[in-house]
């Protein structure tokens, strides 16, 4: 049986782009050679934003420690909110053991020391088992914005202090609604 290789939407999505520029360029009669078709995908690709090396075992403790830096150093999302990262626990499957994690933003203010709102972002590592450790490599970590559906890759996906002032803000805006119908 010859089935398609599964690949992540996000290599899919370069794949159709690269095939669409390059049908284009076919039919305006740019012919490319295959070197120029495999440039014009390293072009689209994105590079690794951060790199995962890092992560060791034991990985609770190195993938709490990864994240916090990420947070403060790669992403610089200490200048606007304060954090806290917190282990909330592990699961394991047939092929892999997973590794969850909740990192709790907020913004005090002057006139909120203690915030309104906070924003979760919910961090999830995991660790491959179905290959011998010698090839494993280093483990996936990805991230969900507190309210979202999807999972995006700490490697090429950047989380932005917007995304998080999103979540608040929807928060703000909530608990001002139900303070207009004066449920409490």
């Amino acid at each position: 049986m010859n089935l398609p290789e599964i690949k992540p939407y996000e290599e899919q999505a370069i794949d159709t782009v690269v095939s669409v520029i390059n049908r284009a360029k076919e039919k305006l009669g740019i012919r490319l050679t295959l070197r120029e078709l495999a440039h014009s995908r390293d072009i689209l690709t994105t590079k690794p934003k951060v790199s995962l090396t890092t992560l060791r075992t034991p990985l609770p403790i190195t993938s709490e420690e990864f994240i916090s830096d990420t947070i403060e150093k790669k992403w610089s999302l200490t200048k606007t909110f304060s954090y806290i990262v917190k282990y909330m626990g592990a699961s394991q499957d047939e092929c892999s053991q997973y590794y969850y994690f909740e990192a709790v933003f907020s913004q005090p203010t002057a006139a909120y020391p203690i915030p309104q709102a906070t924003a979760s972002v919910f961090f999830r590592v995991q660790n491959k088992h179905t290959e011998p450790p010698e090839m494993r490599g280093v483990p996936l970590m990805t991230f969900r914005i507190e309210g979202q559906h999807t999972d995006h890759d700490v490697r090429y996906i950047r989380l932005t202090a917007d995304w998080i002032l999103a979540v608040i803000k929807m928060k703000t805006k909530l608990f001002d609604r139900i303070e207009k119908i004066r449920l409490f």
